[in-house]
């Protein structure tokens, strides 16, 4: 299993190659993390999203960083 990796999206192949970047939500983009599909990071830091891409269709996910952290937060309180 390769590890993950982080780049951001600029300067990754994302960002010349990629058939699609979409905005998701903090629970999608956990359910990704955790799943089967080939992902390497590929955040915009900048721009305070977090990203995810697929290694074997190119697609891009992201998500503002605050709502991820902070839906982490809520979850270890409730």
């Amino acid at each position: 299993m390769d590890a993950a990796r982080f780049c951001d999206l600029p300067n990754s192949r994302a960002a010349s190659n990629a058939k699609e970047s979409r905005l998701i939500d903090a629970a999608q983009f956990r359910e990704l993390l955790v799943s089967h599909r080939r992902l390497i990071r590929a955040d915009r830091r900048s721009e305070a999203l977090r990203g995810l891409e697929d290694l074997d269709t190119g697609e891009v996910f992201l998500t503002d960083e605050r709502r991820l952290l902070n839906s982490r937060r809520e979850l270890t309180f409730n």
